[in-house]
């Protein structure tokens, strides 16, 4: 499960296997931060999510190269390999809690109040939050065009 989500966020096998075993260490060494409030797999995709939009962050120097419709046809349900890559590419460049909320509707297909409910937010402030990101996003890539 965490190889799986490390590879759709980061969108690279070997890179995901690197993920994968510093993900473990993480926890191992986070283990009595772990409060118990929900399952312990929960906690670990958590771990695996903030790990792999943290590498993402680190890819930010680099221009944004995308198709200018993939975002548009993600925003709009679009799932196909070039679009998620193109969100990926453009969550490079978000604040943290904007990449969380951007990655579990847009990459993971969450809908909106099951993004509020597992990050801990209002749904207002998840919607806020995402169209937000949606003209931000289209921003960017008006100014790549």
């Amino acid at each position: 499960m965490v190889h799986r989500r490390a590879r759709r966020i980061l969108g690279n096998h070997e890179e995901a296997e690197d993920a994968l075993q510093e993900v473990f260490v993480r926890a191992i060494g986070s283990a009595k931060e772990f409060r118990g409030e929900g399952p312990a797999l929960a906690w670990i995709y958590r771990i695996t999510t903030n790990l792999c939009l943290n590498r993402l962050r680190q890819r930010a120097t680099h221009p944004v190269v995308v198709d200018p419709e993939a975002v548009d046809r993600l925003l709009a349900g679009g799932r196909k390999e070039e679009d998620r890559q193109a969100i990926l590419q453009i969550l490079a460049r978000q604040d943290p809690l904007t990449q969380e909320l951007a990655l579990y509707h847009y990459v993971d297909g969450m809908n909106m109040e099951e993004v509020a409910q597992v990050v801990g937010y209002s749904r207002k402030t998840v919607g806020k939050k995402l169209a937000e990101f949606r003209d931000e996003a289209r921003r960017m890539l008006g100014d790549a065009r």
